[in-house]
């Protein structure tokens, strides 16, 4: 329960600070300043929104499902794994949320430049966070599968947890360099407001495997393929793109 409400009350604190700093930043004006969140939009704006939005919206849905069955299956296995799941998804996040950070950055730029129509900018911001996440991706790999017990430890002293741990850590390690990239892809594939494609691929590629480690398996298989799908989808859609006018 305090856990819970700790959760609530923060993201209540955030959001009422956001929306003062909106409202009230006289340092940085900014074109949300003088919205006002109660009017009336035009029925083609909702219809726009909800087109982008939705599909992206569906996936996150799934995934929540599928996280809820992922959980059930591991519990068999006993605490320790259940443990190793949870942890382990948190010492992943150095990977997952330098993405994400990617993602959210791509996706804006991508979304100003197509709109102006700058093809090669587009492909010229894509390339270089593909190099830097690259780069990133195989640092937390090498972290993952050469220093795998190091990292446990931090986190973990029964041995059937570590061992646990460590075998979690070697196998998911192979795939940071795809499931970065793919993260990163989603956000630059809705830039270009493909997000109904982006979920397709995800939901259609996500997690499949038999015994723990074959549930290990399953997630490292599914970010790598994720990855590559993602990639080639990417650069077969900024190939069509229009030149600028």
């Amino acid at each position: 329960a305090g856990a819970a409400i700790a959760t609530v009350s923060s993201q209540i604190l955030v959001f009422v600070v956001m929306v003062m700093r909106i409202r009230h930043s006289r340092l940085e004006p900014n074109v949300l300043q003088h919205l006002n969140l109660l009017s009336v939009f035009p029925k083609e704006y909702y219809k726009h929104i909800f087109r982008i939005g939705f599909p992206t919206a569906i996936q996150g849905s799934i995934y929540c499902f599928i996280s809820m069955i992922l959980t059930r299956m591991v519990s068999g296995y006993g605490a320790a794994a259940v443990a190793t799941q949870r942890v382990g998804g948190q010492i992943e996040s150095v990977s997952w949320n330098t993405a994400d950070g990617f993602a959210s950055a791509l996706n804006a730029f991508i979304a100003q430049n197509y709109g102006a129509r700058k093809k090669d900018r587009i492909r010229k911001g894509y390339s270089l966070s593909f190099r830097v996440l690259t780069i990133w991706g195989l640092f937390v790999t090498a972290a993952f599968v050469f220093l795998p017990e190091p990292i446990a430890r931090l986190f973990f002293h029964e041995k059937e947890a570590l061992d646990t741990a460590v075998n979690y850590l070697v196998i998911i390690g192979f795939s940071e360099v795809f499931m970065s990239i793919e993260l990163m892809t989603v956000g630059a594939l809705s830039g270009l407001g493909r997000t109904r494609l982006s979920s397709t691929i995800s939901v259609i590629l996500t997690h499949a495997g038999m015994g723990l480690n074959g549930v290990w398996w399953a997630l490292t298989i599914s970010s790598i393929v994720k990855g590559i799908v993602f990639t080639l989808t990417f650069r077969h859609i900024s190939r069509r793109l229009p030149e600028k006018v």
